[in-house]
C-alpha cells in the first residue's frame, strides 16, 4: 500500500502557537533561569559533589523544555516558511533561547575554568553526566570572556540565525519546473530537493540544473541583502543603524523581483 504523506502533527509538543501550554512553558524557562541565577555565588571549587549535581540536573531541565519550544516553532516553520505567526515566533524564540543562555552562560564558564583536580572530584560522581562535562571542558581554549560570550550570542541571533530563516522563508516562494515522467511540475524548492537527492541519475541533474537557473536568476538580489544585511544587530555606526531599512528594500526586491 502506498505511503500518502500527511503535515506533520506537533500537538505532542504544543497544540498550537496561542496555547496556552506554550506560553507556560515560556514562563516556566523564566522561572527556572531566575532561580538558576541564584546559584552564582555557590559556586566554589570545594562545591558539595551532590549540590553540584543538583545544579547540572536544574540546568538539563530548563535546556529540555527550551529544546521543545525550539522543536515546535522550527517544524512549524518548517511545514509552512510563509506562515507569518511562525515567522514571528521562529524570531522570538531565538531571541528568547539566546537571553536565556546568557543568564546562565556562567554556570558553563565556571566550570571550563574549575582546577582538574576539582573538576575530577566532581565527574567522578557525576555517573552518565560524566561525557557531558568532559566534553564541555574540551572547549576551555576556544571559550572568550563572559561579556564576550554573551555579545557571540546576541549576534548569532541577528546575524547567521537570521539570515538562515530568511534565506529558508524566500527560496520556498520560489517556483521551480521540473518534467517528472512527461509531465511538467510546479515545484517548491522543498518538494524539487527530493528529485535533488533522488535515485535517478538524469531526473537528479535536471533538478540540480533547475534549481540553480532559478538561484541564478536572483543573484542580484541575493547579493545586494548580504551586501546591506552586514550591519544587522550592530549599533556602533550610523551607517550600520540605517541598515536594517535597506536590508527590507533588498528582501522585497529578491521576493518580488517582478514589480521594480
Amino acid at each position: 500500500m502506498a505511503y500518502t504523506l500527511t503535515k506533520w502533527y506537533l500537538g505532542e509538543l504544543y497544540p498550537a502557537f496561542d496555547s496556552p501550554d506554550l506560553q507556560a512553558a515560556f514562563d516556566n524557562v523564566e522561572e527556572q533561569v531566575m532561580s538558576f541565577e541564584g546559584i552564582r555565588g555557590k559556586l566554589q571549587p570545594d562545591l558539595d559533589a551532590n549540590q553540584f549535581m543538583e545544579f547540572v540536573r536544574a540546568s538539563e531541565t530548563t535546556a529540555r523544555i527550551i529544546n521543545k519550544i525550539y522543536a515546535f516553532t522550527g517544524l512549524s516553520f518548517s511545514s509552512d516558511t510563509q506562515d507569518q505567526t511562525a515567522q514571528t515566533y521562529m524570531a522570538r524564540v531565538q531571541q528568547f533561547a539566546a537571553q536565556m543562555q546568557n543568564r546562565t552562560l556562567f554556570f558553563s564558564l565556571w566550570w571550563k575554568e574549575l582546577d582538574d583536580r576539582n573538576a575530577e572530584r566532581l565527574m567522578s560522581s557525576a555517573g552518565d553526566y560524566r561525557y557531558y562535562l568532559e566534553e564541555m571542558r574540551h572547549f576551555k581554549p576556544h571559550t572568550l570572556s563572559e561579556a564576550e560570550e554573551k555579545i557571540v550570542n546576541i549576534k548569532d541571533v541577528t546575524g547567521s540565525g537570521a539570515l538562515t530563516t530568511l534565506y529558508d522563508a524566500i527560496t520556498n516562494r520560489y517556483v521551480f519546473k521540473l518534467e517528472v515522467d512527461g509531465e511538467v511540475k510546479e515545484l517548491t524548492r522543498g518538494q524539487l530537493m527530493a528529485y535533488v537527492q533522488g535515485a535517478d541519475a538524469d531526473l537528479r541533474a535536471r533538478a540540480y540544473q533547475e534549481q540553480y537557473r532559478v538561484y541564478g536568476a536572483m543573484v542580484p538580489y541575493w547579493g545586494r541583502c548580504t551586501r546591506h544585511g552586514r550591519g544587522i544587530g550592530t549599533t556602533r555606526t550610523s551607517t550600520c543603524e540605517s541598515s536594517p531599512a535597506r536590508f527590507q528594500c533588498a528582501i522585497w526586491e529578491m521576493t518580488f523581483p517582478t514589480k521594480r
